[in-house]
């Protein structure tokens, strides 16, 4: 597997995978596939990365977007992994990757909705540090992450304390 920049010739592919996934999801209801004819990569996205197989039928399998919404905060957005490529790692790369680049780009926090019934989903941002929070719309759940740098303890050794009566 390989992650990469979007490319233009990839938007056939991209919502060919989108229909796939959004008709798994919602089992395919229609009013869901109007969301793929609206389907806009060109919007202005900081960086929108792909996975894709590797060898002669390169295939993506994967995307994922970060979109500015201030100086300090970006969205999460475009996020598929193709129906038979989950448990992988493959949304795992592509997260470190855009929140490697947020980082040095000096954005504070990112923010991402999702849908009540992606319970997976929800379990993947947690492992990421990622927190559940409320909003207006019952339909979406507010999703956000502290990209503060963090301090690692990890390589600091206990020392013994020797205490006297």
């Amino acid at each position: 597997m390989k992650i990469r920049k979007y490319k233009l010739e990839d938007k056939e592919q991209i919502m060919e995978m989108v229909a796939e996934v959004l008709g798994n999801i919602f089992n395919g209801d229609p009013t869901q596939f109007e969301l793929v004819k609206e389907f806009n990569i060109t919007k202005d996205y900081l960086l929108y990365l792909v996975a894709e197989t590797q060898g002669i039928d390169k295939k993506i399998i994967g995307t994922m977007a970060l979109k500015k919404i201030d100086n300090e905060t970006v969205r999460l957005k475009r996020m598929y992994v193709r129906i038979g490529y989950g448990r992988r790692g493959i949304a795992q790369k592509l997260l470190n990757q855009l929140i490697k680049f947020a980082r040095e780009e000096g954005y504070k926090k990112i923010l991402l909705h999702t849908y009540p019934t992606m319970k997976n989903a929800h379990k993947f941002y947690k492992r990421n540090g990622f927190i559940i929070t409320t909003g207006d719309d019952p339909e979406q759940i507010h999703v956000v992450k502290d990209l503060s740098p963090t301090i690692s303890y990890s390589n600091i050794k206990p020392k013994t304390l020797i205490l006297e009566n």
